[in-house]
């Protein structure tokens, strides 16, 4: 699949919330793959649920070539489940405005 870009993909993997030396575990493992964890936990539901915490960890990574992104994240989502990390989710999203590189609104 052959996909172009004005400013660059981003892409978000999601898992269920780790912790301690697992969460530094899955800090090297993104990394290997171009990814980076956020030192945030994503709250994305009000309350628990017996199957899901309300909480998430995510992890980003950028590229202006779709098909090594697309790559890297399925690379990465393969050793999250062979590491039985729940993976929740996966996206990949086409950048269409961002004034880090032009503020094209004229808003800053």
């Amino acid at each position: 699949m052959n996909r172009s870009t004005s400013y660059y993909f981003e892409c978000h993997v999601t898992i269920e919330p780790i912790f301690d030396e697992q969460l530094e575990n899955i800090k090297a493992v993104a990394e290997s793959k171009g990814f980076k964890v956020a030192s945030l936990l994503m709250k994305k539901r009000a309350i628990d649920t017996e199957e899901r915490s309300q909480y998430d960890t995510f992890m980003t990574a950028h590229s202006k070539d779709f098909a090594m992104l697309r790559s890297q994240m399925i690379d990465l989502i393969v050793l999250l489940k062979h590491m039985q990390i729940k993976v929740w989710r996966y996206k990949i999203e086409d950048i269409l405005i961002d004034s880090r590189y032009s503020d094209v609104e004229e808003l800053l």
